[in-house]
């Protein structure tokens, strides 16, 4: 409830811009996450008497304010544009094709605690640990959960809107190709229904999961990075930057952004102070609004440790698991998870590759390189591709079967390649496998949604 009057609340600013759009909705789920940390720590009031406080924000986006106050454009340009961003048929059947799922299937995580979490916060109206439970459940971040809570509490709505959490989180990543599309100049066309049917994202609009919350604004802030050299203006680095720390807080499998945002802006900047400090700023005031800092206190409180998990060594812990994980998370991105799940079995974790999407990506991208069709900014793509993929192949041994762990790189490159192949700098069979691409990911989706369907018969 409190979400979508914050979402009412925003109503002054006019989205020009799917940016806008985009940063509108992430603001107010920030919001959100704000007021609940300090109803926490305060131990006044709760999720529910929120409701109120809320509501006077959004009567309060309904009176006259003075001129100047909002920023210039249309009104719903900016929905316009995102709504653009891919095609209507491909748009629509995917939208389809949740709501059916949404409809014949129960409400169910990928992982069991997030609906714990959601129930724990439900019940309790606050962020506090639960004493009753696991370590784990409570010191992963609780942004998701908290939306989930929040949106479950709406009078007569409340299940349905949980069940229909994946169209919602189709709108948010429409939204966020629509940004990638604007930041690299990019026009909306056919070829982005390539980036629909990417498997790591559609199993995010089937199981509740805050991979896609935590990885689209990384998206952004990545495809900001890429098309953005330079940038002289205070508060769009301060944005991008605020993107990249939220998207952090959210998931922490997300940390090697703000290393690309760090290098980047080193880069660009030098050692000037000016940006450098707005842009530290930017990260802290993400960080905050996601919860990072409430989190680490709230351990520090119940459990005496910044992060009590003796059970999570999921990581690579020698040079030999570096170099093998890497190896085994490189082979994943172009074996569509046929051959490294039989060559390495036993291993934790769920999900599936990128798939067919980015290996046309990667096809696409070398075939421009090899054709001499340099596009301006191929540069700093690749390299805001390779370095957080790098990074997290070195660090997770299940990086090769949790491709959802690091979206945004994946989807940036399928975005790039999108982006190649419309404005000519790609060769013309790349145009033609990208047609094949889409029906053959469309059809994997397609046999994965009769196998979601066929566990609820």
């Amino acid at each position: 409830m409190n979400t979508i009057l914050l979402l009412v609340a925003t109503r002054p600013w006019h989205a020009s811009t799917a940016r806008a759009l985009l940063t509108r909705g992430l603001l107010a789920v920030a919001v959100l996450s704000v007021e609940m940390q300090a109803v926490t720590w305060a131990g006044v009031g709760s999720l529910r008497t929120l409701v109120a406080v809320n509501a006077a924000l959004a009567v309060s986006a309904w009176l006259p304010w003075p001129q100047g106050a909002t920023t210039d454009g249309p009104r719903w340009s900016g929905a316009r544009r995102a709504f653009a961003a891919v095609p209507r048929p491909a748009l629509v059947a995917m939208a389809a094709l949740v709501l059916l799922l949404a409809m014949l299937r129960p409400f169910e995580a990928a992982d069991p605690y997030h609906v714990n979490k959601m129930t724990w916060i439900a019940a309790s109206g606050s962020l506090a640990h639960d004493p009753a439970t696991v370590p784990k459940i409570n010191v992963l971040n609780f942004v998701y959960e908290l939306v989930l809570a929040d949106v479950s509490q709406v009078p007569l709505a409340g299940d349905w809107l949980l069940r229909l959490h994946g169209i919602f989180g189709l709108a948010l990543f429409v939204l966020a190709l629509a940004s990638v599309q604007e930041l690299l100049g990019a026009r909306p066309g056919w070829i982005w229904s390539v980036a629909l049917v990417v498997p790591a994202v559609f199993h995010q609009f089937v199981l509740a999961k805050n991979d896609l919350l935590g990885g689209v604004p990384a998206l952004v802030a990545l495809a900001w990075v890429a098309a953005r050299p330079r940038v002289t203006d205070p508060r769009e680095v301060a944005w991008a930057c605020w993107l990249g720390g939220f998207a952090v807080a959210v998931k922490l499998t997300n940390l090697p952004l703000l290393v690309v945002l760090g290098v980047a802006l080193l880069w660009d900047h030098r050692l000037r102070w000016r940006p450098l400090a707005v842009a530290g700023g930017g990260v802290l005031a993400g960080l905050l609004a996601g919860g990072f800092f409430h989190t680490l206190g709230q351990n520090l409180r119940v459990y005496g440790a910044l992060m009590p998990m003796d059970d999570q060594g999921n990581v690579n812990a020698g040079v030999v698991e570096v170099l093998v994980g890497a190896a085994r998370f490189g082979a994943s991105l172009l074996d569509l998870g046929l051959f490294t799940r039989a060559w390495w079995p036993g291993r934790g974790g769920w999900g599936s590759t990128f798939g067919l999407p980015f290996v046309w990506a990667v096809v696409a991208v070398a075939a421009a390189a090899v054709a001499g069709r340099r596009a301006p900014g191929t540069g700093r793509v690749l390299l805001a591709v390779s370095a957080p993929l790098l990074m997290f192949a070195a660090t997770f041994p299940d990086a090769d079967i949790a491709h959802r762990l690091a979206l945004a790189p994946g989807l940036l490159l399928v975005a790039w390649a999108a982006h190649l192949v419309q404005s000519g700098h790609a060769p013309a069979f790349a145009g033609t496998a990208a047609r094949v691409c889409v029906a053959l990911s469309a059809a994997q989706i397609a046999r994965s949604a009769l196998l979601y369907l066929g566990l609820s018969l």
